[in-house]
Parts: C-alpha cells; sequence; structure tokens
C-alpha cells in the first residue's frame, strides 16, 4: 500500500474517482462564489486527517500540474484569494474542514507545496500534549480549529514516550530495550525511526528537536541534540541531522555543572536546558559552543523557559498567602520584566500548586492550576479555563504547533533504520 494512501478517515479520504476526475472538471465562478459561502456551515470532528496525493511529474520544487494553482489577478476571485493567501495561515484541522469546499480546493489541500507554505506561515502554538503514567492526550486550544486524529500515537509501531516538540514535529522514544527515536506528524500520521546512536543515551541525558520552518526550504530539515552524561560532571554532545541522516559528536565538553532537570527547549538556533543547580545550559547549533548563565533565585520546577516578543524569557507563578501573580524574567542575566497579579478567585480551591507551561503567544499565557489547564490573558486580565488532565500524577505537557508540516520520506522501517531507507505502508 502506497503511505499517501489512507485508509483511517473515511470522511476524509479522497476518492479515486475524484481524484481522476479532478483536471478535466471545472468550476464556473458563481459556484466557486457558492461554494466560498459554505465556509462558515463545515463541521468535523476530532477524526479528520490529511494525506498528501501524489505528484505526477514533479521535480522537488515544481511540476507542471502546480501551474494550475497560478491565476493572473484579473481572473482571480476572493475564493482563489482565500485558498492561496488565506489557507497557509490556519491550523492544520481548520485547513481540512475546507477540503469539502471544491475539488479545486481539496486538490490543493493536499498538495504537499500548501503543506510547506503552512509550516512557514502557521507557527502558533495550538496545544499541549499531556502525558501521565505513559498515556497520552491533547488539551487544544481551541478544539473547532485545532485538533489532532491520534493523539495516542498508535500510528507507531510500538508503544513511546514523548520527549520534546518543535514547530509541529514530536520526538518519541521507544518504550522497549534499544530506546529508539520517532520523529512524527500525528496530524498527517507521518514518522521517521531514527538510526541509532553512536554512544548511550542513558536516564541521565536530555534531548531537544530543532526545527525551523523555511520559506526557501522545500524539506523539513531538522536536528536532535542530546545532550549525554558521561561523568557526575561531564557532558558531551551528540547530533542527529536529518541532511545526512547520522549522528556525530561534536567537539564541545561541558564540565561545569550538574545534572539537567529535563528535555531542552529550541529558538532562533539555540537550545536552552534548565539545570538542577538553578542555572541554564545554553547550546549554539551554528557554532557548536555551549555557555551557562543563571535562572531566578526563586526558580523551580513550577517556572518554564519559553518565548515571548521573540526573546527568551522564563516565567515563573508566585503565591504568598492567598494570592498568586506570575513573573517574567527575560535576558541572560534573568532580570525581572513584568509582574502582574493572576485572578484565580473562581476556580475555588485546587490542591496541587500553579505550574507555568508555556506562552501561547506574547499576550496569552498557559498555566496548570491543579489538574485545570487554563490561559491567562495578559492585557486583558481573563483567565479561560482549557481542559483538565490527570490528577493522579505527575504530567508533562508539551507545546505543539498544528502543522502539515511533512516528516522527510520515504519512512523507513523498524527493521530497516541501520541499512537502507523503504517505503512503509500507511499509518
Amino acid at each position: 500500500m502506497d503511505f499517501w494512501e489512507d485508509d483511517n478517515s473515511d470522511e476524509m479520504d479522497i476518492d479515486n474517482d475524484l481524484m481522476d476526475d479532478c483536471e478535466e472538471d471545472s468550476f464556473s465562478e458563481s459556484e466557486q462564489e457558492s461554494n466560498v459561502k459554505r465556509f462558515q456551515k463545515l463541521n468535523i470532528d476530532d477524526d479528520f486527517h490529511v494525506e498528501y496525493a501524489p505528484q505526477r511529474n514533479t521535480t522537488a520544487y515544481g511540476s507542471s500540474r502546480c501551474l494550475e494553482h497560478i491565476k493572473s489577478k484579473e481572473k482571480m476571485g476572493i475564493g482563489d484569494l482565500v485558498k492561496d493567501h488565506a489557507l497557509p495561515f490556519l491550523p492544520a484541522k481548520s485547513i481540512c474542514r475546507f477540503r469539502s469546499v471544491s475539488k479545486e480546493w481539496n486538490k490543493w489541500i493536499t498538495n504537499p507545496f500548501l503543506a510547506h507554505k503552512q509550516s512557514h506561515c502557521f507557527q502558533d502554538i495550538s496545544g499541549f500534549f499531556c502525558q501521565i503514567a505513559g498515556e497520552h492526550s491533547f488539551i487544544s486550544c481551541d478544539p473547532h480549529s485545532c485538533g489532532v486524529p491520534d493523539p495516542s500515537f498508535s500510528f507507531l509501531p510500538e508503544p513511546v514516550i514523548l520527549r520534546t516538540t518543535c514547530n509541529g514535529l514530536i520526538c518519541c522514544q521507544s518504550c522497549i530495550e534499544d530506546n529508539a527515536y520517532y520523529i512524527c506528524n500525528p496530524v498527517n500520521r507521518q514518522w521517521k525511526v531514527l538510526p541509532g546512536p553512536n554512544y548511550y543515551h542513558g536516564p541521565g541525558s536530555a534531548v531537544a528537536l530543532a526545527f525551523e520552518p523555511s520559506a526557501l526550504k522545500f524539506e523539513a530539515n531538522y536536528q536532535l541534540v542530546c545532550a549525554i552524561r558521561l561523568a557526575d560532571h561531564l557532558l558531551c554532545f551528540e547530533i542527529y541531522s536529518s541532511r545526512s541522516k547520522s549522528w556525530r559528536l561534536v567537539d564541545a565538553l561541558c564540565c561545569e555543572l550538574g545534572a539537567l532537570s529535563g528535555d531542552g527547549f529550541y529558538m532562533k538556533g539555540m537550545v536552552y536546558w534548565e539545570t538542577l543547580s538553578g542555572s541554564v545550559l545554553a547550546f549554539d547549533l551554528t557554532y557548536e559552543q555551549f555557555g551557562i548563565f543563571p535562572l531566578p533565585p526563586e526558580c523551580g520546577p513550577e517556572g518554564v523557559l519559553t518565548k515571548r516578543h521573540g526573546e527568551l524569557c522564563y516565567i515563573l507563578p508566585h503565591k504568598k498567602d492567598n494570592e498568586f501573580a506570575i513573573r517574567i524574567y527575560g535576558d541572560f542575566k534573568m532580570v525581572l520584566k513584568h509582574s502582574f497579579p493572576l485572578e484565580l478567585d473562581d476556580f475555588g480551591y485546587t490542591s496541587g500548586g500553579l505550574r507555568a507551561l508555556s506562552c501561547l503567544n506574547d499576550d496569552v499565557l498557559a498555566i496548570l492550576f491543579g489538574n485545570r489547564m487554563i490561559t491567562y490573558h495578559v492585557k486583558a486580565q481573563k483567565v479561560k479555563t482549557l481542559g483538565t488532565v490527570r490528577p493522579d500524577g505527575f504530567v508533562t505537557c508539551h507545546p505543539y504547533v498544528n502543522s502539515l508540516v511533512p516528516v522527510d520520506h520515504p519512512l523507513v522501517s523498524r527493521q530497516q533504520a541501520n541499512s537502507r531507507p523503504c517505503t512503509s505502508s500507511s499509518l
């Protein structure tokens, strides 16, 4: 079975007859305008799924069939403007809703070029993958427009734990003996198993996925950076590159800090790990050098490194008596930039404390309050509940961008990851 086919989502499947007739059938302008009016009437549940139709007679960056989407300004209607210039700025679930507008829209939405453009244009955090006791769930910031068809990762060939996310891609790790790494996107159910690293990634190791969507690079190039503990106070860095499809050990050795507190965070060419000693280990992917800078003295497991206004910051909830506040630290000296009260009286008493998760954008913060995931709008000073998590254990929450970004293919089967790539069956 070709991996472009989808045998799991009947509602979203592309009819073979439909695809064969796309080149012959055309819609009049009046029909297109009537189809555009159907946008707000479309409904979809969480079982959406997108697969990209195979392109015949294509090259790496274009094909004669792509000329079908190019129209002069005089011939472009409102539907064409929306299709070409608005869709790429929408989350994946919203885009999939519009496949039934027309055959032309269906063909464009299943085109890999739209997936490439959308992965570059849309990079807002859309929700959180929550993991507790080996179980996965997804809490959407807007269930109507953002979601994934399979948050449990059942499309992967074996049970996994979620390690880290970055701009629509997710890094998981096998729960069995070899601890293989997987890179996947649950929107399109595409995945790739990485070849085994050259060094042992033991319990003290921490990874970070680095992926920066680019308008000029059609292939999704990413790196998986692993900080490996060699001794009590010695770290080295092994990096997997999707370009070379191999691991390599960099020359830098870090021997100045203690254990890392968890997996890392990527932003603007840098990877950041928090340490148990109250500092941050920063690794520059361009120059392959590291640096260390302090966290605020009050730092702890309830704080988080994230991006706000395009800059690195540290968000730390604070409680004094029965009053809550949010403190935001910035710069590499991590000085206090902002502090504002957090009104949570309407939620009543909740055990479990307060934990910062991430910034959804420059104005909205995501916070875990007990087992409730909430957002706080800084300017409007409004609190909104997104959902709840299981209260019977520690939950990890990973921010996710609802992106159509494809995982580089052909997919590699588990048995042949260290030999030669092959085409996997549809998942």
